[in-house]
C-alpha cells in the first residue's frame, strides 16, 4: 500500500497555507540543528557513541 495520495494531499494543503509552511520550515530547521549538534558531539566524544 502506498501513502502517496495522502502525502500529496498534505503537501498541497501545506503549500497553500503560509502558516503551515512556516511551521514545517521551523520544524525542519530544528531537526537539522539537533542533528548537527548530535554529530558534533559524536566527533568530539566518539567513545560515548560506540
Amino acid at each position: 500500500m502506498s501513502d502517496r495520495p495522502q502525502t500529496s494531499q498534505l503537501v498541497e494543503q501545506i503549500m497553500k497555507d503560509p502558516l503551515l509552511l512556516q511551521k514545517l520550515r521551523d520544524r525542519v530547521y530544528e531537526l537539522l540543528l539537533e542533528d548537527i549538534r548530535y554529530q558534533s558531539e559524536r566527533t568530539t566524544h566518539p567513545r560515548r557513541y560506540r
